[in-house]
């Protein structure tokens, strides 16, 4: 995988976890806490030079369900077969993650991930 591949997959995961942590219109602490922690593991492992230049402001937005599922479709573009089947469950398990990290799944979190997996290709 390129670079560039890289840097698009990192870009997503870090505008789906704003997303979800936000789409219940609270981002509580546990929230913030694992996304950034994601975000550090993500630095550690050294493929790319800087994580935080990557990643701009993007940190400090709020997503629409519209934007991640245009920004995912756009990735998913990129692959193919079983590889792109990998790269969705990959997502989808971060989503996940990201919506059980406060201990506290609501409807407005489960509902937006049924659209937003519903809308990709």
């Amino acid at each position: 995988m390129n670079t560039k591949s890289i840097e698009k997959i990192i870009r997503l995961i870090v505008k789906l976890g704003l997303f979800f942590a936000h789409c219940d219109g609270t981002y509580s602490a546990k929230e913030r806490s694992f996304i950034s922690h994601f975000i550090e593991k993500l630095a550690d492992m050294g493929n790319i030079d800087d994580i935080k230049g990557v990643l701009g402001d993007s940190i400090t937005k709020v997503y629409s369900l519209d934007e991640v599922v245009a920004d995912t479709n756009d990735l998913l573009d990129d692959f193919q077969g079983n590889d792109r089947a990998a790269i969705k469950a990959t997502l989808l398990g971060f989503a996940q993650q990201v919506i059980n990290s406060d201990n506290n799944e609501c409807k407005a979190e489960l509902a937006n991930l049924d659209a937003w997996w519903s809308k990709l290709i």
